[in-house]
């Protein structure tokens, strides 16, 4: 699918709007089993994290798998224009050397939520946002 440049997630500054595009100009030939595997190897790599730094913000980190895993069930309902931009935000949240480093701080995951955030926005899912003050 062709990823349209005009029309963007909204909510995200430069940095994370140009690494999520970079994403999402990547992800066409990724499988969305793949991502989702991704997604728990992800999720159980911030739980072991969290055994020695209990910083680490696992319960965030669950909800924001969670979400994605909603999404990759109703992933054909998903508008197609959003469907590039959610799959670079999955590979987003999967690797480690974002914004803010995922097993480093209490707030490792908050970039991941504004990115996760933008897209549900673009998506017309503003129900599932997440609030990272929610999971304290």
């Amino acid at each position: 699918m062709q990823l349209n440049l005009l029309v963007l997630p909204e909510g995200l500054d430069r940095t994370l709007t140009d690494v999520l595009t970079l994403y999402a100009q990547q992800v066409d030939s990724i499988d969305l089993t793949y991502l989702g595997d991704r997604l728990q190897a992800h999720l159980h790599s911030a739980r072991a994290a969290s055994l020695d730094n209990p910083m680490v913000h696992v319960a965030l980190a669950e909800a924001i798998a969670a979400t994605y895993d909603k999404l990759i069930t109703r992933w054909d309902s998903l508008p197609p224009a959003a469907r590039p931009w959610m799959k670079g935000a999955m590979l987003y949240f999967v690797e480690t050397d974002d914004d803010a480093p995922d097993f480093d701080s209490p707030i490792g995951f908050e970039d991941d939520v504004e990115v996760l955030n933008a897209c549900l926005r673009m998506a017309g899912l503003e129900q599932l946002c997440l609030s990272p003050e929610d999971f304290d």
